[in-house]
């Protein structure tokens, strides 16, 4: 990193500020030189007008010394002049340190501001490269971990098939679920890291109502009491992929909060924008887990205490494809009487063009 006190000039950019000063200071000094009876007006404005430009333009330090120095010489110098000519009275002189001093406070806070900026400016600099180097981790571990839990869910299945014997059948089957589960998680993390990719999202204008029906359809064989509810006319600029993958999401978290004896409804309304509603009469969540429960990795406490499954990428995924588009989620809950989703969209309107990329 480049020193900010070399003795060189700052002069990219503003130098013409710097030679005007120059001259209109030059001009107050003879100024004060010539009209010695009222050399008080253009000494102030000498030095005013320093104290402004620094403000302005925060020379490097010797840069400023060397200019400070220059100006205590020549406004000295001149009403020592007129102190001799018996002009001025004595103690004018005494202005110079008092200006002097106060510029040099004014400098120690501008310096110290630059250099809290600077070291702002370093930190988040280094914050974007830690986080581009985790993006391009996690989608580098993600590629590279589809490949063989592919191959390995292939030959688990092979087994669970080719087998006659029902323990290891069903060993096979448990191998299959767990590699199932890691390629889910492997997706989603590849997803995740994606997120601010330009092509993450391709829109067009789609209903809502039809991307419902079909995750009841999806998820119609888990045993629970399943429900669509109301259904207001509602068209959306949206990825249908990627909002059928945020509502799967919120579908398998009810899933995991409910039992067999509990309903789980979807539906949508319109209400300054689209809301999409998945709500189920489950176990619900303490209001302490409400604020991390987005959060990528984070999970409510009672959800792992149960042990109910997931690592805390499904609702995090919700939350990253909805302000993809734009939208947010939101969250209400009691515990012991279930909680309701809400994902929010603004509603298409007719100038929107048939298909868009983020």
């Amino acid at each position: 990193m480049k020193s900010p006190d070399r003795w060189t000039w700052p002069t990219r950019g503003l130098l013409w500020i710097d030679v005007a000063w120059v001259i209109f200071a030059l001009a107050n000094l003879t100024g004060m030189f010539i009209f010695a009876t009222w050399e008080t007006v253009p000494f102030h404005f000498i030095w005013v007008s320093l104290t402004i430009l620094y403000g302005f333009r925060v020379w490097r330090m010797r840069p400023t010394l060397s200019v400070l120095g220059a100006i205590i010489v020549a406004t000295a110098a001149v009403l020592i002049v007129d102190v001799m000519r018996g002009t001025q009275p004595l103690d004018e002189v005494t202005e110079v340190p008092l200006m002097s001093a106060m510029f040099l406070a004014m400098v120690w806070h501008a310096r110290r501001r630059l250099a809290v900026i600077d070291e702002m400016k370093r930190v988040s600099e280094a914050n974007l490269r830690l986080l581009e180097r985790e993006r391009r981790f996690i989608q580098n571990a993600s590629h590279e971990l589809r490949t063989p839990i592919t191959v390995a869910i292939g030959h688990a299945e092979l087994l669970q098939r080719a087998t006659d014997q029902s323990t290891m059948a069903a060993d096979a089957r448990v191998v299959t679920e767990e590699l199932m589960r890691l390629r889910r998680l492997a997706d989603r993390l590849l997803l995740l890291a994606a997120a601010d990719d330009p092509d993450f999202l391709h829109k067009k204008r789609i209903e809502v109502e039809p991307v419902l029906v079909e995750a009841l359809h999806r998820w119609s064989p888990t045993p629970r009491h399943w429900r669509l509810g109301a259904t207001d006319e509602a068209v959306v600029n949206a990825d249908a992929d990627r909002l059928a993958l945020a509502l799967d999401a919120l579908v398998e978290n009810a899933v995991k909060h409910t039992t067999p004896d509990d309903w789980i409804e979807l539906s949508v309304r319109r209400n300054h924008g689209v809301e999409i509603r998945v709500a189920d009469s489950g176990s619900g969540i303490p209001v302490e887990d409400l604020d991390r429960i987005f959060e990528r990795f984070g999970r409510a406490e009672s959800s792992a205490r149960a042990g109910n499954g997931g690592v805390g990428l499904g609702l995090a995924i919700v939350k990253t494809i909805a302000e993809a588009h734009g939208g947010s989620v939101r969250v209400r809950s009691t515990v012991g009487k279930g909680s309701e989703f809400e994902v929010v969209l603004a509603q298409a309107q007719d100038g929107d063009s048939a298909s868009s990329a983020r």
